[in-house]
């Protein structure tokens, strides 16, 4: 299951993210970062991505690679390794409580 986390500035929502989590075998993926176009560059995607990994700290957290040039270079500053296999297990762990 995917969890979400949103960004808001005035009642606007300027950035999402969402991650799924596995318990059973503690893997995090960051499936989806996005910042609207007149918000980027400000470090709102990298405070978008810390709140993820704040969620699951102790997890191993990895990110694929995008499509697209922007989220391309923004995958390229974030460390975060590249997703192996994914996970097989049915039981994951929602990121929104």
């Amino acid at each position: 299951m995917a969890g979400r986390i949103e960004l808001h500035l005035d009642r606007t929502e300027v950035g999402a993210v969402t991650a799924s989590l596995c318990a059973s075998c503690r893997t995090a993926t960051l499936d989806y970062v996005h910042v609207a176009a007149e918000y980027r560059r400000l470090g709102f995607g990298r405070a978008l991505v810390a709140a993820a990994v704040a969620r699951a700290p102790s997890y191993r957290w990895t990110a694929p690679l995008p499509d697209g040039p922007v989220a391309q270079s923004f995958r390229a500053r974030i460390a975060m390794r590249r997703p192996g296999q994914r996970c097989v297990h049915a039981g994951a762990v929602d990121l929104t409580r």
